[in-house]
């Protein structure tokens, strides 16, 4: 009887692990090691497992790496193993890919199937032009073109899943470089076929939860009426881009009878009528590190918890510090203003539609057509333009802004 429960344990545990296998979530343990070579030693060094290494490596948040992953193991892929290593406690951090380095990949980098023609397009977001820009494509799109040797990078691309200029001009060299028709920087139909192509047999980890992202069918700011309990446990909420809004309670607001709470965990905004809330939305909040366009060093932007109030309201406020400069009608600086150093440049601030400040420190409230669901601001607090308005409206100076982390 003892060897029938041994057996069954053996075989649920190859069972599993098959399972785990097949799902991609033990690919590294089932690979050779990866190292320096030696004459005391040799490491296969496989190509794939080497690339799929150096994509592990450059899309954990904790390790802010740029590294190209080119499937070859080289200085540059030992230092960022090293990194790892001493980032999550194994020693020695010597820079070797053994077994307690893979199982600890295997651990922290779970995988699943990845296809760009199930996502949405990827695309500027301009007037006429609806692309989710969902971040995991977005990332994933990056570390492809990165791979892509045919584009002749001159340095990779920073695979933090938001899309930017320089997104867009290595888009528009992939194209030209494998000859499609449409050359415009916009990843559709025909772009992810062919990117569907290039990944075979890469593995992509999962997004951390606080940057998923929900499909473009359900990216709309459309109010959702009923139970706000119903809403609540409604499929994908918080993360989700719908907006609850309570009409009939909104009758009874005054500017003396609302306030505000935003929930950065949640990047959601609640604003309450009576101690009820009347509308619960997305909202984007500071980033922990936000990359300057212009000197290409990150800062710490991350929205200040605490307690406020509304000291100031303007329907459309431009800002002081953040827009961009122009000279002779051509653009030369675009971000912070005091930051740039050139000769006489007319200044032209960022639209903060609905702007509702809460510190003497240019934080505030305001309405935007970014609306990201995770932390991507400068500090601000961005709100569907709508839902801004609509705020705006019930609001007075003085108004209580509470901010949770």
């Amino acid at each position: 009887m003892m060897c029938r429960s041994m057996n069954m344990l053996r075989w649920f545990l190859l069972v599993s692990l098959w399972i785990s296998g097949a799902t991609g979530q033990n690919y590294f343990i089932s690979q050779g090691d990866m190292c320096t070579p030696a004459v005391d030693h040799h490491c296969p060094n496989d190509p794939l497992a080497v690339t799929n290494l150096q994509i592990a490596l450059i899309t954990d948040p904790k390790l802010h790496l740029i590294l190209r992953p080119d499937g070859i193991w080289g200085n540059d892929t030992e230092v960022a193993v090293m990194l790892f290593q001493t980032t999550y406690g194994i020693e020695p951090a010597d820079g070797w890919v053994g077994l307690s380095t893979r199982t600890k990949l295997d651990a922290v980098y779970h995988s699943k199937p990845f296809s760009f023609q199930t996502q949405g397009d990827i695309c500027k977001e301009v007037d006429g032009q609806e692309c989710p820009n969902d971040y995991e494509a977005v990332r994933n799109l990056q570390i492809v073109l990165n791979m892509d040797h045919n584009l002749s990078l001159k340095e990779p691309l920073a695979v933090d899943g938001l899309f930017g200029k320089q997104t867009e001009d290595a888009i528009i060299a992939f194209q030209k470089a494998h000859g499609m028709v449409q050359v415009d920087g916009w990843i559709g139909k025909g772009s992810k076929r062919l990117l569907d192509q290039m990944i075979k047999g890469l593995v992509f980890p999962q997004v951390p939860k606080r940057y998923r992202t929900v499909s473009k069918a359900a990216r709309n700011f459309r109010p959702r009426s009923g139970r706000y309990d119903a809403f609540v446990h409604s499929s994908g909420y918080p993360r989700s881009y719908s907006v609850y809004k309570n009409v009939k309670l909104l009758k009874k607001a005054t500017r003396n009878n609302t306030r505000i709470v935003v929930d950065i965990s949640q990047q959601r905004i609640k604003f309450f009528v009576e101690g009820k809330v009347a509308i619960d939305s997305p909202c984007t909040t500071g980033a922990k590190h936000k990359i300057e366009p212009n000197t290409r060093t990150y800062r710490d932007k991350r929205t200040p918890p605490g307690h406020f109030r509304i000291t100031e309201k303007i329907a459309d406020k431009r800002s002081t510090i953040f827009g961009k400069l122009y000279r002779n009608g051509k653009l030369v600086w675009r971000g912070d203003r005091r930051k740039y150093h050139g000769p006489k440049a007319r200044y032209v601030g960022a639209s903060l539609k609905y702007w509702m400040r809460l510190t003497s420190s240019g934080i505030g409230l305001h309405g935007s057509k970014y609306i990201k669901r995770y932390p991507a601001t400068n500090g601000c607090v961005r709100l569907p333009y709508r839902v801004a308005r609509t705020i705006f409206k019930f609001t007075r100076v003085g108004t209580r802004v509470k901010i949770v982390p």
